[in-house]
């Protein structure tokens, strides 16, 4: 830097005085006596010692948290006075490139927080955030959260998946499956516990095969690592199995909540006329590829909006067990209301089973035997 001052120097016929105040102004060295030095119009001329406090702050912030964290990634603030005054300045000067400000705070904060705790600087999953604010030169945390992928099978009935609280306060359901996942919050010791699933199935039906793919959110873990060294799988016995894989990205959670995968259903239908072989037969000829068209359902309009949706069923395979009672097994798009495929809901859902039949079938019973989602 010396070098080039100089070599700009000389170019421009400045005085030994004028380098001299160049260098002291740029760090670099001692001027003449009498050379005028003048302050940063950046930083004031205070960058160096607020680099210095900075990182002690984040050492001991992050060193007094009492949280188990391995991964980190330094952020800093935009639109601190110093990042508006190098702005203007780039304008000036016409700058295309050049290293800004909050790049060598976040440079120097993290070589000095990695090197003194030992923690391993992570771009892309970050156990914890330390943010930095220039402007009031403080430091604070944000822990980032920790996203379990897995799988739960739920073999009994009326257990919906978050806990369904009355107008009184009491409960419908004893038992959901957000209270047996909220143990994964106690071990971490975290805040909140969100659940992102691919679909749910209604309290009433049984969630069989290999389980629904979920991601269980916690917010604020402090025990991520004891978390996932110690629950494999959480359960409430025989009703409910939650099966955990392994800590994901949130990338994961949009997969999971956006993903409408085929899905294999059973239900069990009872019908007002006896039923024949002729219209098991006609069920599933006829439902083979199929698009349906459904109004959302009449037991679901009170908390859902009223719109048309269109669903495939590839399959159907069915079984009479009695002049009265059909098995059928449907292979369709995820988000498809089976029951109203059954019913009908009235002429909201068409075609239905009893569409095609001519004949008025209820549903009984519902279990999801597949959701094909890779994962």
């Amino acid at each position: 830097m010396k070098t080039l001052i100089s070599m700009v120097a000389e170019r421009s016929g400045l005085s030994e005085g004028e380098v001299n105040a160049l260098f002291a102004n740029a760090g670099l060295g001692p001027c003449e006596v009498g050379a005028t030095i003048s302050k940063c119009y950046i930083c004031n001329s205070t960058l160096d010692g607020l680099l210095e406090r900075l990182a002690g702050k984040a050492i001991e912030v992050v060193g007094s948290l009492g949280a188990e964290v391995s991964r980190f990634l330094v952020s800093v603030k935009s639109g601190s006075q110093i990042e508006m005054r190098e702005s203007e300045v780039v304008g000036i000067l016409g700058l295309d490139t050049w290293e800004s400000v909050r790049r060598e705070v976040k440079r120097y904060v993290g070589k000095a927080v990695a090197k003194a705790l030992g923690l391993t600087p992570d771009f892309r999953n970050p156990d914890i955030y330390v943010i930095v604010d220039l402007d009031r030169g403080d430091v604070s945390v944000r822990l980032t959260p920790l996203i379990v992928a897995g799988r739960y099978v739920k073999v009994g009935r009326y257990i919906s998946q978050m806990p369904w609280i009355r107008r009184d306060g009491t409960r419908k359901y004893r038992l959901s499956l957000y209270d047996i996942c909220y143990k994964l919050v106690e071990v971490s010791k975290g805040s909140r516990l969100v659940i992102h699933a691919a679909g749910r199935e209604d309290a009433d039906a049984r969630m069989l095969g290999s389980g629904r793919p979920i991601a269980l959110e916690v917010k604020e873990p402090r025990a991520r690592g004891t978390a996932l060294s110690s629950i494999k799988e959480l359960a409430e016995p025989p009703w409910i199995y939650v099966k955990l894989e392994r800590a994901i990205s949130r990338s994961f959670i949009r997969l999971v909540k956006s993903s409408s995968s085929p899905k294999v259903y059973r239900v069990v239908a009872i019908s007002r006329e006896k039923l024949c072989s002729e219209d098991v037969a006609r069920l599933e000829n006829f439902f083979r590829d199929v698009v349906v068209a459904q109004r959302t359902p009449t037991r679901v309009l009170r908390r859902r909006k009223d719109i048309v949706r269109r669903r495939r069923v590839y399959r159907v395979s069915a079984t009479l067990h009695s002049p009265y009672l059909l098995e059928a097994l449907v292979r369709s798009d995820g988000g498809l209301y089976i029951k109203e495929l059954v019913s009908g809901d009235g002429g909201r859902t068409t075609p239905s089973f009893s569409e095609v039949l001519g004949k008025q079938l209820e549903p009984v019973f519902l279990d999801v035997l597949k959701v094909e989602l890779e994962l």
